[in-house]
């Protein structure tokens, strides 16, 4: 399934430390909040399809886009589960002191969670664009195709009716990639990042762009686990082999999940 990037490490116990800071973030003050959730378009019920990594019929809702059909899933709250620290991938590169982000708790009213089991219940894909048709935490949107939307790519469905695409970028490892990316003048707060691979294409991770200290940084959240703000080089580093464009797309103008 997409964006499931993690395999379980070193998992946390309780809530308090869940919510604690990791890395080298900046103050508080400055930590990135959702913004206001778009109307969500109109909605009705399909069949519920089983599925076989959670041993469970998961519950799915199709919305009446303009470029298409975009079924979304309804996972439920999975009492086993367990958040993730995201200390490794926050470490950052050894021997450096460069800043690698942080975990995000003030996430906005439609993605808020009142306990860490609820962050396995919605998407990279869906924090991504979530806010301009009305998502929320209960909803998982496939950034691949795959039989829980019945073949199709919900993610596409709902980049092709909203969005537009204004930057396209080699992926960013190389120092001067990732400082082209991070100076770029096309690119603004709000806009969303997607890497992009070579089949369909597919989006094996999705984020949005909230500058930090003049430079691009980005949000997004990490497979089942937490949300980060982090430069982009920490996501190029972690989702490394499995993408090979990036691209930067914004709202279209005067579209925002308007019910017709």
């Amino acid at each position: 399934m997409n964006c499931q990037l993690w395999t379980r490490r070193e998992a946390i116990a309780g809530l308090g430390t869940w919510l604690g800071l990791a890395g080298c973030g900046s103050d508080r003050s400055s930590e990135p909040v959702a913004s206001a959730v778009g109307v969500r378009p109109l909605e009705r019920p399909i069949a519920a399809v089983y599925s076989k990594r959670y041993k469970a019929d998961v519950p799915r809702t199709v919305l009446e886009c303009p470029r298409g059909k975009c079924i979304v899933l309804h996972f439920p709250v999975r009492e086993d589960y367990e958040p993730d620290s995201m200390t490794d991938l926050l470490s950052g590169q050894p021997d450096t002191k460069s800043d690698d982000g942080r975990i995000v708790t003030d996430l906005g009213p439609a993605w808020q969670v009142d306990r860490p089991e609820q962050l396995g219940q919605f998407n990279c894909c869906a924090y991504a664009v979530g806010d301009a048709i009305g998502l929320g935490r209960g909803d998982w949107l496939s950034g691949e195709v795959n039989p829980l939307p019945d073949g199709t790519n919900p993610m596409q469905v709902v980049l092709d009716s909203y969005y537009e695409k204004v930057a396209e970028f080699p992926p960013p490892f190389s120092k001067s990639g990732i400082n082209v990316f991070e100076t770029s003048s096309t690119i603004r707060d709000n806009d969303v990042v997607c890497l992009v691979g070579s089949r369909g294409p597919d989006y094996p991770h999705a984020m949005r762009v909230r500058g930090r200290k003049g430079r691009h940084w980005v949000v997004g959240k990490f497979g089942e686990d937490s949300v980060l703000w982090t430069p982009i080089a920490t996501v190029a580093r972690a989702y490394e082999g499995q993408f090979d464009r990036v691209w930067v797309l914004r709202l279209k103008t005067g579209v925002r999940g308007e019910r017709p």
